[in-house]
């Protein structure tokens, strides 16, 4: 074989184990503290799914929340069901690892949505954050399926819900306590965000995806 040849046969292989090897782990964190009050959250896109409605949000001032001085919260409480206010962050695309988020003691149903292919193709887990109901639903071809339900004891202004993602396995727990487990059974890559469904105010802080915690 000419050194030539062996070279490209080499940068070859090279690229093909490049390709192959994961992605690197990668930390995402959102606490909204140098946003600006009453505008956006900075790094995130802003859509409705499922049944059409106005939603709007903004980051408020808060003394009380987990990081303050903000939290970011969806104002319109006049929302119809089945229409889904998120906030996706920008940017950020994976299958596997971890997304949290704090979300506050309001009469709203609230949490996250993530493996977010799509407007129609995407998983959400929202949580009745008075009752503590949670719901995991899987949406294909815009069509809902439930894949788990659970509980929370919500006893306190403030909690952390956290999703673990692993294959076709999730985990979700509530303030380190399982919340609920379920399977996706077509896992794929997509982003994450903030969600609400249906009328009420919903408030968040501390957003965080982890692409390196796939622990399920």
């Amino acid at each position: 074989m000419k050194p030539s040849t062996r070279i490209l046969s080499l940068l070859a292989t090279c690229a093909l184990a490049a390709a192959a090897a994961p992605a690197l782990a990668e930390k995402f964190r959102s606490h909204f503290d140098s946003d600006g009050v009453s505008g956006p959250p900075a790094f995130f896109d802003l859509q409705v799914l499922g049944a059409p409605g106005f939603a709007r949000w903004m980051v408020l001032a808060d003394h009380n929340n987990p990081s303050p001085p903000n939290q970011v919260t969806q104002t319109i409480a006049t929302r119809p069901s089945g229409s889904l206010a998120v906030a996706l962050r920008r940017d950020v695309v994976f299958q596997d690892g971890m997304v949290s988020v704090a979300l506050k003691k309001l009469p709203a149903h609230a949490g996250l949505v993530f493996r977010t292919a799509g407007e129609k193709d995407f998983l959400a887990l929202l949580m009745d954050c008075q009752s503590g109901e949670a719901r995991l639903t899987a949406y294909r071809g815009g069509k809902p399926t439930e894949l788990a339900t659970g509980k929370a004891d919500i006893d306190l202004a403030w909690g952390m819900l956290k999703v673990s993602l692993a294959g076709p396995e999730i985990t979700a727990s509530w303030n380190e306590n399982t919340l609920l487990q379920g399977k996706d059974a077509k896992p794929a890559a997509g982003r994450a965000g903030l969600a609400t469904e249906g009328p009420g105010f919903a408030s968040f802080d501390e957003f965080l995806i982890d692409t390196g915690d796939a622990k399920p």
